[in-house]
């Protein structure tokens, strides 16, 4: 599942969404092969995910959450997530659907709700669940349409009912920890989203926010899936992708844009991650 969020540097990796529809809701869709994902990143809405085919392992708040087809992961908002389809076959891909519900919505009708956090639901809640996303999925295209942004709004409504009587805890009531780690991952990314164009080395990331170097690669896999160099290598490639589609700056300039130290390494790294150079993908973009 991929569905790489532009950011503005300042915007680090919180995510910031943009509801333009008559419901306080998103839909995405998802159709992934291989070498495709959603890396780690954070954002204040619900998120609600349901894999319709193939599996997809997801990283929420530094757990790891298998779901194959007709499973359901939540990610309570403020938690670091990030997603990846699995593949045991050549031809295998993987789809899915993520509802996103805005968390002013969120906090207008559940007074308490940055109070309270999900866990996930048990099979008979997640069949439920899947019910409404499916069905929500299916009117979402036609929301202009008042009233069936209101049938989409009950169909939410009826998701949420479903978490708060079955799903939902208070955040006190967990281990103090647990939200002191996600604010110190938040921290490491937010540094590494801001300076991805210059030299960044494991050693002295560790060494900044006061880890062992051990216990940081422990840590940073945990809540993103990756190891620190994956990471940083992915989100630069994410920035250099959208550089070929939206400007007209050489291959070079390019990679020394996006803190790749040359532009051998920019193209090696490139055909790995897109199967093709840079060159080749930006002619066949402006050919489109």
């Amino acid at each position: 599942m991929r569905g790489r969020p532009r950011f503005m540097k300042n915007e680090a990796f919180r995510q910031v969404h943009q509801y333009s529809n008559p419901a306080p809701v998103l839909i995405f869709r998802h159709t992934k092969g291989r070498n495709t994902g959603v890396d780690a990143h954070w954002h204040n809405d619900l998120e609600i995910n349901l894999v319709s085919k193939g599996q997809v392992r997801f990283h929420v708040g530094g757990q790891k959450k298998d779901r194959a087809a007709g499973g359901v992961c939540l990610v309570s908002s403020g938690e670091v997530h990030s997603a990846d389809p699995v593949f045991e076959e050549v031809e295998d891909n993987a789809a899915g659907i993520t509802l996103v519900i805005q968390h002013d919505f969120l906090t207008s009708v559940i007074p308490n709700y940055d109070k309270i956090t999900f866990t996930d639901p048990l099979k008979k809640e997640e069949e439920k669940i899947a019910a409404y996303l499916t069905r929500i999925e299916e009117l979402y295209e036609g929301q202009k349409d008042v009233s069936v942004s209101v049938r989409i709004l009950g169909l939410v409504c009826q998701i949420l009912s479903v978490l708060l009587e079955e799903c939902a805890i208070e955040k006190d009531s967990m281990d103090v920890n647990y939200w002191k780690d996600l604010e110190r991952q938040k921290i490491i990314l937010d540094y590494i989203h801001l300076n991805y164009d210059q030299p960044l080395r494991q050693g002295e990331l560790a060494e900044k926010f006061h880890f062992s170097r051990e216990y940081f690669c422990r840590f940073f896999k945990r809540y993103t899936g990756q190891t620190f160099k994956e990471y940083l290598t992915g989100y630069r490639l994410t920035r250099a992708e959208q550089m070929l589609r939206s400007s007209g700056n050489s291959i070079v300039e390019i990679a020394h844009c996006n803190g790749f130290p040359d532009e051998q390494s920019f193209i090696r790294a490139f055909k790995n991650q897109y199967k093709e150079s840079p060159g080749k993908y930006r002619k066949a973009w402006m050919e489109r």
